[in-house]
């Protein structure tokens, strides 16, 4: 049975310089990478927001209200820095080619 397995594999192997060229493409949707990167400026926009938001309340004394609001500054920079990654992950592509 395995000597059945190794000759199947040296056929393929032997075959494949006979084969078309495959190409398989991923990643690579400009449209996702458009989406993503105008996402991450909306959160950094509400981000920016936030924290002079945080500003004005730790001004008049409200440092509850300002800690509250830093944190969600800091969710939504996080957010941001998110949606910049996937921007540049769709961004990218990666291509294989099997055979010549």
């Amino acid at each position: 049975m395995r000597i059945g397995y190794a000759v199947a594999v040296a056929a393929l192997l032997a075959g494949t310089s006979a084969m078309a060229q495959v190409t398989i493409t991923t990643g690579g949707d400009p449209a996702d990478a458009q989406r993503h990167e105008w996402r991450a400026n909306q959160d950094r926009a509400e981000g920016r927001q936030e924290m002079n938001d945080a500003r004005q309340q730790a001004a008049v004394g409200n440092y509850a209200g300002a800690a509250q609001e830093q944190r969600e500054a800091r969710q939504d920079f996080r957010a941001a820095q998110n949606q910049q990654r996937d921007a540049q992950h769709d961004d990218s592509g990666v291509t294989v080619q099997i055979g010549h």
